[in-house]
């Protein structure tokens, strides 16, 4: 089972105080969620970290998600987030069926105590990472235009 990262649309007066609760409660019947592979978070972190955001633990705003942890994204956050996605799902489209994404750089030792740095590569299904980005994109549009926020539990 690969990780994943949750995202789910809720009323702008959710109070933040209970989310934890909430998740608990709700995570696997909340109809207005997405999951996100966290290969496919991993490689769009640079252009994540544009979005406007809230992080409930230290109760500033910030930008881009909390990768361990909770993150809001509001009206701000989401516009950006529309953009992003927008553009990034027109890009895909020109992806062969199977590609191949730069994963993490990891060190590998070999036998005679000598290793080496290797990059890795993450092969995606181009309609999978496209259906948890077009998810994720309509959950965004609705956060915009019905000024809800959406909150984003990481790995």
């Amino acid at each position: 089972m690969s990780l994943t990262h949750e995202f789910f649309l809720l009323s702008r007066d959710f109070d933040l105080n209970d989310r934890y609760e909430w998740y608990t409660n709700h995570r696997n019947t909340w109809a207005e969620k997405t999951n996100v592979s966290d290969e496919t978070i991993q490689y769009l972190t640079d252009f994540l970290n544009w979005l406007p955001s809230y992080n409930p633990e230290t109760r500033e705003s910030h930008k881009g998600l909390n990768y361990y942890g909770v993150t809001v994204i509001k009206n701000p956050g989401a516009e950006k987030l529309i953009k992003i996605l927008e553009k990034w799902l027109k890009l895909i489209e020109e992806a062969p069926d199977t590609f191949s994404l730069r994963g993490d750089t990891v060190w590998k030792e070999e036998e005679n105590e000598e290793g080496y740095w290797e990059q890795t590569r993450n092969w995606i299904e181009r309609e999978a990472m496209q259906s948890e980005l077009e998810i994720l994109l309509s959950l965004a549009v609705k956060a915009s235009n019905n000024d809800q926020l959406i909150i984003h539990f990481g790995i």
